[in-house]
């Protein structure tokens, strides 16, 4: 592993009105790497990593502080960013923004900006993992995230609901390390993220229980330090693989670090002592030990002296990369503490990490707002963005207002000169007008104007609004992070591919408005229900009105207006935006609720990233046409050479994921370069044959069905790599109850037809359907499970019990069906009548073993028990004589011995506390009259709160002389109940004979051979030691 030092930038922050008006700032940037700092007549001089001045904008901090970390995260390393400084130099807000990163705009934070970055780049990787494979669920993402306090020296979880007040220390999170020397709060929740959005609420909602105060500094100050911990696992699986249940996992986390302020108790608290401040004052002060142990290479690093440098020690001394951000205020008054910042920051640099080496031959992103603003106007934030799609690549565009509004989508007409500019004054005056509306209406909406593929700055195939307007549009919608649009706009061929996508996706858009339509067997319009908006100029041949009128005969709910341009001018210049917004307007309360309202939903993520600010929304690209400036021209031929922004996206088959390699120069990244062309390599039985010229263009094809490339051995059904990741997330409510209701009346049907036990698979005669899991099971097999057992034994679900046998859900078509079909099922009646027979004739006991299991933290509390539940034929409260426990199974002398049972509901029970789970073995010493062996329970504790299993003993029948059953000279028996199972126990010819399959015990009470296993639903048992045998018997 390559050494690198530990990166430290340092940001001023801007004058404030506080800070008083004379006098000049006690620090400066002198340039990009040094800063000044004057005291009196004393200047000092600190050379960094980089440095800030008060004009630097957020997007520059994130891009040199935290864009290499996201990077290094979705690679798979860890990585740390923490803010430093003092109450009031910017931390919070260079680490969130203004409103706690809730609101989308130029001033968000570290935290928003890697957030919406992390969630592009995953649905990036994992859309051409699907295109190069062909099929989905080899290649996943998950992020989950943690919010933690520390407060006077103790963690506290944020996100598992409130947090005392006083901060109650018994209320805190024990630390823990893992083998690998990471350090984590046990028990803090993680949440699962789908979006920036999501991730943001949850930050809030953690943020609102953090502990602040007003000092003499600041208003709301920080009283303690806090680390989101953003978890990335990534999951995949080999291609050849032919297990669908195994896959590979890896966990990268990056750690935003917000510290609190430093200060002195005589500016903060008059004074006065103050516990959270001695408890923040103590964490940096160790924070700062530990970076002068490491700068110095020293053999003891103080990390155990703090809770903060505990959870900070694998970003400081273990293989993350880590960023540390130092905030300074320019006020004269606060020089001390500044230079007190400065010197710490300086100490910081001699540290040296060892993250993991990148395996990428070249990585870069550049910054687009280099050679840009940002729109002087912040209610209308004019910019450009890049939207990246799962089966189109990347599609420029131009927008304005607020990503929280409902979103209004552009597409432009042909001709090679065609873009997204088209659009401008039409965005301008619909966003002038809206504003000025009144009524239960938007004010404002969030419009987008795409450069097509093929077109203006938008890599790809010009054919593909053509031949896959519904496939195009819909990922531009969802890779917005929304399901529908509030109005599709379009213009000539744009609005014909807006109006094939009516047809195409019915559900996508509310509303439709086209000025100069061309299209294509207007008839087909009749199924487009949306209120619809059409323009035409008659003296247009190109676009002829004939064709207009039609649409408006066939369309259910048109809005037609149609002008003469050389008597009315450019009528459609002034007044589409007015008839647009009339129509959205007056149909606005039937869509306002549906599928979000053409909203963002928290469940989809923003795929965007910044192209460019107002000088790129405003100025014209290259050739590009002027606002309402043409229609259709000819397009002029493609040509398919690479060029230098030709990308090849190549399958890593070690982890399922995409590099990029030049198609001119050979170079590699892992990071998708902006606005490239992206050539897609397939994989699959013609994969190795390909060569350059067989890789497809991802805007070039049409999206290839799920089915396609590489599928799983047949019959086997690949298994989500995370929980919930194939629910179909496009439905709305009314569409999900339909089809519950279909699948419900579906799973019925298939129900009444069942003719075979799911256990035995022999006719299902006086069928029990299960209510809980839905397994039917035959008389006979009841008689030995379910009748004594408390889980199903097929599935191992819990069975619902009432009156003290098992619910039964079994239709009155299937007790019928099954009832006209006994008279063919005389075998299985009478194997019934013989289980019966044998139940009648002999004694039983229902034992019951098990643990629970309770606390946290240094120890858990196990209590081992056993319990005699029931008993046929036989007194339980005589039938056992003393209960043995013992947790050292290599020696014969029990820990515990009760001769009484010592707890009413779970009978004889140990109770006893260790760090981990441990071999209990319990001795069962039957009353002497029985006449039974000893039984010994080989039970290792699990952890969960309660484990419990059954045990059916059936009892020999009584002896009668001269005469009887054989004398069973056995003087235990043995049951490895490792892991916990049910079990079925009966003794023939003097011996004991012990089964944890239910249908061996009823080939035993039969006198017939094992039956073969039958197909039945399994699930995964565990071990909690290394043990091959199940039970044994000794004599």
């Amino acid at each position: 592993m390559a050494s690198c030092p530990l990166q430290v930038a340092v940001r001023i922050r801007p004058h404030q009105p506080h800070d008083g008006k004379n006098g000049r700032a006690s620090v400066q940037a002198a340039d990009a790497a040094t800063i000044e700092t004057t005291d009196g007549t004393d200047t000092k001089t600190f050379v960094y990593d980089r440095v800030f001045g008060p004009e630097a904008s957020q997007q520059e901090v994130y891009s040199h502080c935290a864009l290499n970390l996201v990077d290094s995260v979705i690679e798979g390393t860890n990585a740390c960013i923490f803010a430093f400084g003092s109450t009031g130099a910017g931390k919070t807000h260079s680490m969130l923004g203004p409103e706690g990163g809730r609101r989308q705009a130029t001033q968000d934070g570290i935290l928003p900006r890697a957030a919406a970055e992390l969630f592009r780049r995953i649905a990036r990787v994992e859309a051409e993992a699907k295109a190069a494979i062909g099929a989905k669920g080899f290649s996943a993402y998950e992020v989950r995230v943690s919010f933690l306090e520390v407060y006077c020296e103790n963690a506290f979880d944020l996100l598992s609901g409130p947090v005392s007040a006083s901060r109650d220390p018994s209320s805190s999170c024990q630390l823990r390390e893992t083998t690998d020397g990471r350090v984590y709060a046990d028990g803090a929740k993680e949440e699962r993220i789908k979006s920036c959005e999501q991730l943001l609420d949850v930050v809030a909602a953690g943020a609102r229980a953090r502990a602040t105060a007003a000092t003499g500094v600041h208003a709301h100050s920080s009283r303690s330090h806090a680390l989101l911990v953003v978890s990335v696992e990534h999951r995949w699986r080999e291609v050849g693989e032919t297990d669908p249940s195994k896959f590979k996992s890896q966990v990268a986390r990056l750690t935003l670090v917000d510290l609190a302020g430093a200060e002195s108790m005589e500016r903060a608290h008059g004074g006065s002592v103050d516990a959270a401040g001695v408890g923040t004052n103590m964490g940096l002060l160790v924070l700062g030990r530990v970076i002068r142990a490491l700068a110095e290479g020293s053999e003891r690093v103080p990390y155990r002296d703090s809770t903060l440098t505990r959870l900070m020690q694998s970003s400081l001394g273990g293989k993350a990369k880590t960023q540390m951000l130092a905030c300074v205020s320019p006020a004269a008054h606060e020089g001390d503490v500044t230079l007190s910042t400065l010197k710490y920051a300086a100490s910081a640099r001699r540290v040296l990490l060892k993250p993991e080496a990148a395996a990428i031959a070249t990585e870069f992103e550049s910054d687009p707002m280099l050679a840009d603003v940002e729109d002087d106007d912040a209610a209308l934030n004019r910019r450009c963005i890049w939207i990246e799609t799962a089966d189109f690549g990347d599609v420029f565009a131009r927008c304005l207002g607020d990503p929280k509004d409902p979103l209004i989508l552009y597409v432009h007409g042909s001709g090679p000169h065609n873009s997204s500019n088209f659009w401008n004054k039409l965005v301008m005056d619909v966003a002038v007008q809206a504003s000025a509306g009144a009524g239960d209406v938007p004010k404002s909406y969030f419009q987008v104007a795409i450069d097509c593929p093929g077109y203006g700055r938008s890599p790809g195939d010009r054919q593909s609004i053509r031949s896959y307007p519904g496939a195009l549009i819909s990922n531009l919608v969802r890779a917005l992070g929304r399901k529908t649009v509030a109005c599709l706009v379009g213009s000539s061929q744009g609005a014909c591919g807006t109006l094939n996508c009516a047809l195409e996706c019915p559900k996508l858009m509310h509303t439709i408005a086209v000025c100069h339509p061309v299209g294509h067997a207007p008839t087909r319009y009749v199924a487009i229900n949306q209120p619809t908006l059409l323009i035409f100029d008659t003296e247009d041949a190109g676009h002829p009105v004939s064709v207009g009128r039609q649409m408006r005969r066939h369309l259910p709910n048109p809005r037609y207006f149609e002008f003469t341009r050389s008597a009315d001018g450019d009528w459609e210049v002034h007044h589409m935006a007015e008839e647009m917004l009339g129509m959205m307007h007056e149909s606005y309360a039937s869509w306002r609720s549906k599928r979000q309202g053409g909203r963002r939903d928290k469940e989809l993520p923003d795929l965007t990233r910044v192209a460019g600010g107002f000088n790129g929304w405003n100025d014209r690209h290259v050739d590009e046409i002027d606002p309402w400036g043409g229609y259709d021209e000819i397009d002029a031929a493609e040509t398919a050479a690479a060029g230098e922004n030709c990308w090849r996206a190549r399958l890593d088959p070690s982890s399922n994921t995409i590099v990029y390699e030049n198609a001119v120069t050979g170079r590699v990244a892992r990071v998708r370069p902006p606005g490239a062309q992206v050539l897609v390599e397939k994989l699959g039985p013609s994969a190795g044959k390909a060569d350059s010229a067989g890789a497809t263009s991802e805007q070039s094809t049409s999206p290839a069905p799920e089915s396609a490339g590489l599928v799983p051995r047949e019959g086997r059904q690949l298994i989500p790599l995370f929980e919930g990741m194939d629910e179909d997330d496009d439905e709305d409510d009314e569409e999900r109850q339909e089809r519950e209701a279909k699948e419900a009346a579906a799973l019925l049907n298939q129900e009444a037809s069942q003719s075979h036990c799911d256990l035995c698979r022999k006719a299902l005669i006086r069928p029990v359907r299960l209510a809980r899991c839905r397994c039917a099971l035959c008389a006979c097999c009841v008689e030995v499970t379910v009748l004594y057992m408390r889980d199903c034994p097929v599935c191992f679900s819990p069975v619902d019990v009432k009156g003290g046998k098992a619910v039964s859900d079994a239709s009155s078509e299937l007790l019928s069906q099954c009832q006209d079909a006994e008279a063919s099922a005389v075998e299985q009646l009478h194997t019934l009548e013989q289980l019966v027979e044998a139940r009648q004739a002999s004694p039983r006991l229902i034992l019951q073993y098990g643990n629970k299991s309770a606390g946290s933290g240094g120890k858990r509390s196990y209590t081992t028990f056993f319990k005699v539940v029931s008993a046929e034929g036989v007194a339980d409260k005589g039938s056992v004589a003393k209960v043995d426990f013992n947790i050292n199974p290599g020696y014969s002398k029990p820990t515990a011995s009760l001769k009484e049972s010592n707890d009413k509901t779970l009978g004889f029970t140990f109770e006893y506390a260790m760090a981990r789970a441990y071999p209990c073995h319990m001795t069962i010493h039957f009353k002497s009259e029985l006449g039974l062996p000893k039984l010994v329970i080989e039970h290792y504790v699990q952890d969960e709160p309660k484990t419990t299993r059954r045990i059916l003993l059936q009892l020999p029948q009584v002896r009668l002389p001269p005469s009887g059953a054989p004398r069973i000279t056995e003087k235990e028996t043995v049951f490895d109940a490792d892991p916990p199972q049910n079990a079925w126990l009966c003794y023939q010819a003097g011996r004991s004979v012990l089964t944890t399959e239910p249908r061996e015990f009823m080939a035993t009470l039969l006198g017939a051979p094992a039956p073969d296993a039958a197909p039945a639903r399994s699930i995964s048992r565990k071990s909690s030691k290394a043990s091959t045998g199940s039970r044994k018997s000794k004599g």
